[in-house]
Order: structure tokens, then sequence, then C-alpha cells
């Protein structure tokens, strides 16, 4: 039988449970206390001191570390920022010294003999720009020639005319000039003359006191200073705390040189010995370093100031919290006295029930067992169905009555803007191409209605590019009410481009076959035509007429050829590479056209230069496109106006580029679009609608480009680019 707790007493060392009688532990043989509370409330005040106490101490420490960290970050953002501002300066203005001295580097002269006729132009350039000292003129034996200053030495072994000579803009950075016996910034640049031919070096002396008063100390901190140092840590300019340039390091003389790297931010000591942190950066091309520094000191002041002051927070706050707690304790103790009197009668009845309370716990966890199975398997089930739910390549997203989403799948973010879906968002903010009036309609037809619907094609714009979706949308129902609606989104985009794309293909197999059909009856009569014209040529001794006959008999042949663009058309054959010349081949197609009723008022200005390169093509389909252009651009020209041709080799490219502009009526931005579509013709009763689209199949057959830009009444713009080599294409004859 358990023994009552009033029945027992605890020993303090032990724990070992003795009977009430007991005056010593039978386990320890400690002396047993009757009344242990006499000095639990010294315990407790030393325990709560301690528990209360040690976090606040930590806490001072820590927030000692971060105060630390926050004031020692913002003084090195404020020296980095100060390096960014005056490095990007610094550069800006170096540049633009360049700039300047290149403006004046090449000169309209032949000799440097004429150089005393620029004697007024550099005189006025060193008075409109300040930032100069002085401009030298020098021959390319290193004599000088002319000098805005009273500079007499020759400078063949000075590095920055050597470099100058060569071709190259130098800049010499900061250094001690022995011709000027003074610190000086040198920059030089070959001088030209009208022909682009080097006669000479040009420099300029730029004004160090305007490039240093560039730096701009953003007054960080009294100690606070900024200066260049070259890559050894030399001074290059001077500082505010007493830095000499060219004479002194910006380090402390026995340290290494801590300025390397293309920058960054540390601590070490500077020319006067003091601990300083330190911002610098590179500039490459000149091997400089910008560096901005604060003495170590001065910027965690007011850490040493804000630490003080906690430090007596933290005092009278550990004085106060000994008081009170030794108070409290002794109000605990007697507390728990009498909470230990009540809660030893009420433990003992406690005990009495254990076996009962024993028991039910058994139950509770046989029936805890259950429920973790029954909750694993729901689990599972979820995500059973997550899973399959977002493997549905269609997007899935359920609504309540408000338009807010409380549930959508994986696949639906392809049609939102949004990288992640919050739930309880509002569905047309997630989903603007929702917003269309008809999905709009469709959606409040669902909660008015309670009736599905099916949209099975609808345009919308998403991410600025046109689609096709395919909506339906279901209600949720509970019991009779609707509680929500659910939308089922599909792109049928390549559906239906494929679709379309099947229609077009069935429309260009018609074409095909009916263009194989109308070529081989033109044929058969043009093969008459020509055999006779041909034995009239062999007959007539008459010159002219036998010229008119040739030209008769040409005329057929570019209809035979043009036939055998439908042929090519409908059942495309290889081209003929040869080398030809394009200036010559578009001189021969005008001069034929020119004659023609068409071409009577029409103004034709060429402009076809030597130097355009032959390009290996095939003569017959590049005759043709050149036909069916020019004669495009004259049916566009309905009363009078001017046809430019313009042909010229592509700059660094294998390319020819023949640029045809007429002045005629203009093609509108919709029908520019359609222009190389077979049969297709704005010049209604007339045409075929078949000269661009074979035209567009020559170009492409050279692995070419054709372009064209239009307005309407200003006129038209053809642009045909044609490589000059065919790769892997047999050259069987030249054509000049």
């Amino acid at each position: 039988m358990t023994e009552k707790l009033s029945d027992i007493i605890i020993c303090e060392k032990c724990g070992h449970e003795n009977k009430k009688e007991a005056t010593h532990c039978i386990s320890c043989s400690n002396q047993l206390r009757r009344d242990y509370y006499k000095g639990l409330w010294l315990k407790n005040t030393i325990i709560t001191l301690i528990l209360f106490l040690l976090p606040f101490i930590i806490l001072f420490y820590v927030i000692n570390f971060e105060i630390t960290i926050h004031f020692e970050n913002q003084v090195k953002q404020g020296l980095n920022y100060s390096v960014d501002v005056n490095a990007q300066a610094i550069k800006s203005f170096l540049d633009e010294r360049k700039t300047d001295l290149l403006s004046i580097a090449k000169l309209d002269i032949t000799t440097l003999e004429q150089i005393n006729t620029k004697v007024t132009f550099f005189n006025s350039f060193i008075i409109e720009k300040p930032w100069f000292d002085f401009i030298t003129v020098i021959d390319p034996d290193g004599n000088l020639i002319f000098s805005t200053d009273n500079i007499k030495t020759n400078f063949q072994d000075r590095i920055y005319f050597k470099k100058s000579l060569k071709g190259k803009f130098y800049n010499s950075g900061i250094f001690h000039s022995d011709v000027l016996d003074t610190t000086a910034m040198i920059i030089s640049s070959p001088l030209k003359n009208r022909q682009g031919k080097i006669i000479g070096v040009i420099l300029a002396s730029i004004c160090l006191k305007t490039f240093y008063d560039l730096m701009v100390d953003l007054r960080i901190g009294e100690t606070s200073e900024i200066f260049l140092v070259d890559h050894e840590g030399i001074f290059l300019s001077p500082s505010k705390l007493g830095g000499k340039v060219l004479k002194e390091y910006g380090h402390y003389k026995e340290d290494q040189n801590p300025h390397s790297g293309i920058g960054g931010i540390l601590v070490h000591r500077d020319y006067r010995g003091e601990k300083v942190i330190c911002a610098y950066k590179k500039f490459d091309e000149l091997n400089w370093y910008l560096v901005s520094e604060m003495d170590v000191e001065e910027a965690l002041a007011p850490v040493t100031r804000l630490k003080n002051v906690m430090f007596y927070i933290f005092l009278i706050f550990g004085c106060f919290l000994l008081f009170s707690s030794v108070f409290f304790s002794r109000q605990v103790t007697n507390l728990l006295k009498t909470l230990t009197s009540t809660l030893k009668s009420a433990l003992d009845e406690i005990s009495h029930k254990k076996n009962t309370i024993n028991t039910i716990n058994v139950e509770l966890r046989r029936r805890l067992s259950d429920c973790e199975s029954l909750s694993k398997q729901v689990r599972i089930s979820e995500e059973y169905i997550k899973n399959i739910i977002n493997s549905i390549s269609s997007g899935l997203i359920a609504i309540d009555k408000n338009s807010k989403i409380t549930y959508c799948n994986d696949f639906v973010k392809n049609f939102s803007k949004e990288k992640e879906i919050q739930m309880n968002s509002d569905l047309y903010k997630l989903f603007p191409i929702l917003k269309n009036k008809e999905i709009k309609n469709q959606i409040k037809n669902i909660f008015s209605k309670k009736k599905p619907f099916r949209i099975r094609k609808i345009p919308v714009i998403l991410n600025n590019n046109n689609i096709i979706l395919s909506i339906g949308g279901f209600p949720i129902m509970d019991i009779d009410d609707i509680t929500g609606a659910t939308l089922l989104i599909n792109d049928i985009t390549e559906h239906e481009t494929m679709r379309t794309q099947m229609a077009d293909y069935e429309k260009l197999s018609a074409l095909s076959q009916l263009a194989l059909g109308a070529a081989h009856e033109i044929n058969n009569p043009l093969l008459g035509i020509t055999s006779y014209i041909e034995l009239l040529l062999e007959e007539e001794e008459d010159v002219e007429k036998k010229t008119r006959a040739k030209e008769v008999l040409d005329s057929a042949y570019r209809i035979s050829e043009t036939v055998r663009g439908l042929l090519d058309f409908a059942r495309p054959t290889p081209p003929k590479f040869t080398k030809i010349s394009l200036n010559k081949l578009i001189s021969e197609t005008l001069s034929f056209l020119h004659h023609q009723p068409l071409f009577r008022k029409i103004k034709i200005d060429k402009t076809l230069p030597d130097a355009v390169p032959q390009v290996t093509a095939d003569i017959n389909q590049i005759r043709q496109v050149l036909i069916n252009i020019f004669i495009n651009a004259a049916q566009a020209m309905l009363d009078a106006g001017t046809l430019t041709i313009i042909t010229n080799k592509v700059k660094f490219e294998e390319l020819i580029e023949i640029r045809i502009t007429d002045t005629g009526v203009g093609i509108s931005k919709s029908d520019i679009k359609r222009v190389f579509e077979p049969f297709f013709t704005t010049k209604k009763g007339k045409g075929t609608g078949l000269g661009l689209s074979i035209s567009y199949s020559y170009v492409k057959n050279h692995n070419g480009e054709i372009n064209i830009q239009s307005e309407i009444n200003k006129g038209t713009e053809v642009i045909i680019l044609l490589p000059i080599r065919q790769k892997d294409k047999i050259q069987s004859e030249v054509i000049e």
C-alpha cells in the first residue's frame, strides 16, 4: 500500500524517503530537518538574481557588440560612399580631359611647319579649358615645335612621348617632372594631319590644383580624409592631416602596404601611426588607389559613450532587482509553506486514484495511436490528391463568392505575373487575363444562376503575348447553397496555331498544283514562239529588226524563267550559282525596262560603286527578283516619280546590300505583313500576286534576306541582303 506524503520526510541531500519519526536519513545519515523552508528564501534569492542578471549581462555585451558593429559599418559605408563618389568624379574628369585632347589631336594641316597657323586656336583652347596648364606640340624627333608655356627641352626619352608616337593615348599619372621642376600629370596623344597621318605628338599638362579640388571630403568626422596613393602606397595627393605628395607613405612606414587588389575596407595604421578605418578603390589604368580614412577612436567614440550610459542603467537595475528578489523570495517561501500543506492532503487523495488514471492513460495512448495513424492516412490521401491536381496540364482555381482564391494548382502560375500565389488573394489582381468582360460575366453567372459555363476559345494578352484560352467554370455546392466556384483554364494557343498552319499547308498545296498546271500550259506555246524567233534571227539580215527580234527572244526567255519560277514555287529546284556583278546586272535590267511605257515618266537614280564585289548567285533568279521589284515600284508611282537604286557592301560582314526606293503611294501596315504571300496583291484587277512571293523564295535560295519598309503616300523601300559567297556551292563560270 502506498504511504501518504504526510507520513514521510524527504532528505534534502539524497532525496530518500524516510518515516515521519526518523531524525537522520537511513541512506546518507544526513540530519533531517522538519522545517526546511528557513533557508529556502536565500536560495530562491540567489537563483533569481542569477536567472535575471545573467541574461541582462549577456544582453549588455550583445548590445555593446551590435552597436559597435553598427557604428563601424556606418563609418565604413560612409568611407566607401566617399570613395565611390570621388572615384566617379576623378574618372569622369580624366575621361573629359582625354576627350578634350583627342578633339585637337587631328589638325587641318599637312606638315608641322604649318603649326603656327594654329597658335591662336591653342591659346584660346587653354583659356577656355582652365584645367590645362599648357599644351605642347613635339615633332617625331622629340623637338619642341610649339608650346603655350616657356619650355625648352627635348622629349625624345620621355615615356609619354614614345607611347603617343606609336599611335596611343597616354596618361603619365602624377610624377615629379624634371622639366617643370614640380609635381605634374601629363596626357599625350599622336598628332595627325588632315590625311590622318601621325606627324608628331601633342601633350597637355593637367592643373593638379584643379584635379585635387575634385576630391571632396564628405566630412564623416574630424579625422576623416581622402587622398590618392600609388601601388607602393606613396602619396599622390596631399591629405588633410599633413600627408606630403611623393614624399611619404599613406600607411605606417614600418607596416606592409595595406592597399592591394581592386579595393576593400580594412583597419590599419596610417602615416601618423594612428589606427584608422580605411576604404580604398583601385584605378586600373593608372595603378592608383583612392583612399578614404577615419581614426578608429573617433569612429567608435559614440559607442564608448553609449557603453557608459548602459553600464549605469544596468547597475541601477541590478540593485533594484536585488532588493526586489529578497522581498519576493520571502513572500514566495511563506506561500509555499501554505501550498505544500494543502498539496500533501491533495496528493494523498490523488494517490488512491493512481491506478484508475493509469488505466485511463493506457486507453488514451491507444486511441491517440489510432488517431495518429488515421491522421497519417489523411495526410497521405491529401498529398496524393494534391499531386494528381498539380500533374494536370491545365490551370485549376477555386474561388469563393467574393472572387478570393481558396485553392489553385501549380500549373495556373503560368497565367499569372506573380511567382507565388497567396491564398485569399483577389482573382483578378493575380490573373489580369481574366478581366475580360465576357469571362467576368460568365463567372458572375455561376453564382447567380448556379450553372457551369464553357468558353471554347477566347483571345487574351499575357506578358505582351497574344494567347488563346479555353475556360470552364463549375459551381461548388453545399446542399442547395453555392459556396464557391472552380475555374479550369487551358492554353490552346499551340493547338489553334497548328490548326491554322494545317489550313495554310492545304491552301499552299492546292496553289502548288494550280501553279504546276499553269506552268505546263504556258511552256508548250512558249516553246513554239522561241523556236520561231530563233529561226527568224538566223534568216533575218536587217540589223535593227534582228536587234528587236533579239529583245523579243530575251523577253520570251524571261517569260520562260518566270514560268520556271512558278515551277520552282510549286516544285523548288536548286539555283545554278555563278559569279556575277550585281551592278552590271542592275544596269542591264534597268536598260531593258527603261523603254517600257510603264517607265517613261519615271526618273531613275542609280548609285552603283565600283568597289562593290562580285557575288556568287543564280543570275536568272536575281534578275527576276530585280524585274519584279522594279515593276512593282513603277506601278506604285501612278503618274511620275523617282526610282532610286543603291548598292554597297555591308561593313564588317560578307554581305551586299541593294536598296530600291520609290516615291509611290506606299503600302499600309496591314498589307505589308502579307506582301510575300502567294497570290496576294494590292493592285486590284492587275498582277498575279506571285512576284514578291517568288522573289522572296529566290532570295532565300541564296541564304539572303529581303525586307520592305513603307509609308502611305510617301513611298516604299525594299532592302535585299545577299551573301558574297555561297558556302559549299560550285562556281561553274564567271559572268562579268
